[in-house]
């Protein structure tokens, strides 16, 4: 039997542009961004309109994959999307945040906050993708 995968879209661009509004939402002054400036390094850099358009494609890239995730694993419904989130977060994110311990020095608040936000995107992503099944 061939891997076979169904992409579902719209579902899937809805769910990148959640992301990508919880991204601008997450790391504002009324969130988190004022911890941001307070305990990340300067890099010197601004946000520029491509810095926002590679960010938007690589969270439409995580949406992708994530459908296929959660397509292959047959989730439907909200609860088992909560559960693939959940899931997603601690293979990926959680591993990193491992390895950053010991090697990156940036502070366990920025870690934290930007582990935060990933934990809530794959959540509410493999919701939404769940759902839309």
């Amino acid at each position: 039997m061939p891997f076979k995968i169904t992409l579902n879209i719209p579902a899937v661009i809805s769910a990148a542009f959640i992301c990508f509004s919880l991204l601008a939402l997450w790391f504002s002054s009324a969130l988190f961004g004022n911890q941001i400036k307070k305990y990340r390094q300067r890099d010197g850099s601004e946000i520029t309109l491509l810095k926002l358009a590679f960010q938007f494609f690589f969270i439409l890239l995580f949406c992708f994959i994530m459908d296929v995730v959660v397509d292959s694993i047959h989730s439907v419904g909200m609860n088992q999307g909560i559960y693939v989130g959940l899931a997603v977060w601690l293979l990926i994110s959680l591993i990193h945040l491992a390895v950053s311990f010991r090697f990156d020095k940036q502070s366990l608040i920025v870690k934290s906050i930007y582990s935060g936000y990933f934990l809530v995107a794959s959540v509410i992503s493999a919701a939404l993708l769940s759902m839309w099944r």
